[in-house]
Formats: structure tokens, C-alpha cells, sequence
């Protein structure tokens, strides 16, 4: 009967001295793999504590600059040309009315007088 339980401690021993590298190597990484119990209450394996995840690290953000705005500029409106009537002295009376001006025509701004000789 001491033979059978000193084979069993020796088996325990040797259980916990060859488990004991790898539990290191292994908590080092996050492994939380199955559990082994001998008796009530014997604790053999991997640390009994869960840890948290670590924080996700992301990519960095890329932000790029919008486009400039596109300001379209209305070009002005040129005045509006001057437009003139044509006034004949001889007959007197303008353009289209009098066809034919035989000393020339002359140009006048609407509504002005014509010119007096």
C-alpha cells in the first residue's frame, strides 16, 4: 500500500514538474485550455485567473483634405450698346421712315431733339 502511494505522488509530481514549462509558455500567450483536477480541490494546469482581452489596436484614420470648392464667377453684363437713330435734314425726318439722305445722315440719341440748323 506505501508502494501505491508513493507511485502515485511520484505520478503527481512528475505531472505537476511536466506541466509547469508549458503553463508558462502557454499563459504567456493567453491559452485558458481544459483544466485538470486530482482530489477535491487539487489544482493542476493553467492559471485559474481569466485575463481580459487586450485593447484592439486599428489602423491609423486617414483623413485627405476635401477639394476646394469650385467658385463659379459670373462674368458682368457689358452695357448695353448705344443705339442711335439716324436723322436726314433734307427731307427732314429719320431713318426708316426717310430712305434716302443725299447730305448724309446724322447720328442722334433717342430721345433727344434733332439738331437744329
Amino acid at each position: 500500500m506505501a508502494r501505491l502511494r508513493l507511485g502515485f505522488l511520484l505520478a503527481v509530481v512528475v505531472l505537476v514538474v511536466s506541466v509547469a514549462p508549458a503553463h508558462a509558455w502557454v499563459a504567456v500567450h493567453g491559452f485558458h485550455g481544459p483544466h485538470v483536477f486530482v482530489g477535491p480541490r487539487v489544482f493542476i494546469g493553467p492559471d485559474p485567473f481569466w485575463y481580459a482581452y487586450p485593447y484592439p489596436t486599428y489602423p491609423p484614420v486617414v483623413v485627405q483634405p476635401s477639394p476646394p470648392a469650385q467658385v463659379y464667377v459670373q462674368p458682368q453684363q457689358a452695357p448695353p450698346a448705344e443705339s442711335y437713330w439716324y436723322y436726314c435734314e433734307n427731307p427732314k425726318g429719320y431713318y426708316p421712315y426717310v430712305s434716302q439722305c443725299p447730305k448724309g445722315w446724322m447720328q442722334v440719341v433717342p430721345g433727344t431733339k434733332p439738331p437744329t440748323p
